[in-house]
């Protein structure tokens, strides 16, 4: 079976697929049409699949995720959650959780039968508050298998109710939203609060435009770019990256370019070092002296010959 539309005359219920960002690019997670595809247009996709072993690159996704193998036995995997390697074994009936903006990539052995669901962010708070300026947990991901009988069947419970071409209706299907919401808080909040009204950047968001900017430091740069990435305007990106990092925005590109910087002089000591500062970006030979000085605390030639000895 495979849903692909909602509820006639309801455009805002349009199943969509699941998308990772990969770069700048944002591609279908399974190439494959899944047995059930379903959900609401900027809200949730659910889908249930049978996705043969493979290996999937680092991406990220905007919206929280959680995969319910449903049968079969044990799948060997490998993972790379924000660089950091895990291994194990999906298994049936034990959830992996992504939390929103991370990194992962992975491979697994054989095929899976399985619920893929995402979940983004603003339908979580939606979803458990009218208030908004309400505060809510970030959530953290958890990728080694886990078991939560709750969450299991509230899964299930979804998974009937789109199959059946949504009989039970709106209200029941935003109930059961609510419900898994409220089991991902419960499952996955880390105790700090995010701030829904805009005071701070949520951590997908953060992670997005840091990720962006580390993969395009050597390229001419704009707020506007930045910005763009995550929807919002050039003033709201800097007030908020400051105010959550404490550190402004055009710091983390100077940053980001000295590292690059330091790791070329290491590599290639031979190469001029006005050379190294136009391929990392710098606007200047002067700009480079300046930022090198500020962040390592010492001239770049200084630092040749300390690594030299």
């Amino acid at each position: 079976m495979n849903i692909k539309e909602g509820l006639p005359g309801r455009p805002d219920q349009t199943a969509t697929r699941i998308l990772m960002h990969c770069g700048n690019k944002s591609v279908p997670y399974f190439q494959e049409p899944p047995l059930l595809e379903a959900g609401q247009r900027g809200a949730y996709v659910f889908e249930r699949r049978v996705a043969i072993g493979s290996y999937l690159p680092p991406h990220t996704f905007d919206e929280h995720v959680f995969l319910l193998p449903v049968g079969g036995e044990g799948v060997p995997f490998k993972s790379a959650l924000n660089g950091h390697q895990i291994r194990g074994y999906i298994e049936p009936w034990r959830f992996r959780f992504l939390a929103a903006g991370d990194s992962l990539s992975t491979s697994w052995a054989a095929p899976m039968d399985s619920i893929l669901v995402t979940i983004h962010p603003h339908t979580l708070h939606r979803a458990l508050s009218t208030d908004p300026d309400s505060h809510y947990p970030e959530l953290i991901s958890r990728i080694a298998a886990h078991e939560d009988q709750v969450l299991r069947h509230l899964t299930l419970a979804m998974q009937s109710y789109l199959a059946s071409d949504r009989l039970a209706g709106k209200i029941f299907e935003n109930s059961l939203l609510a419900a898994i919401a409220a089991r991902l808080l419960f499952n996955y909040g880390n105790g700090r609060r995010s701030n829904a009204s805009g005071t701070l950047l949520p951590r997908w968001k953060r992670v997005r435009v840091e990720t962006y900017i580390r993969e395009n430091f050597a390229n001419p740069l704009t707020l506007a770019d930045a910005a763009a990435v995550v929807e919002m305007n050039p003033y709201q990106l800097c007030r908020t990256f400051r105010a959550t990092t404490g550190q402004n925005l055009w710091q983390f590109v100077l940053e980001c370019r000295v590292r690059e910087a330091m790791r070329r002089i290491c590599n290639r000591r031979a190469l001029p070092l006005a050379h190294i500062a136009r391929d990392c970006g710098f606007e200047s030979y002067s700009q480079f002296i300046a930022a090198f000085r500020k962040f390592i605390g010492c001239l770049p030639s200084e630092y040749r010959r300390t690594i030299g000895r």
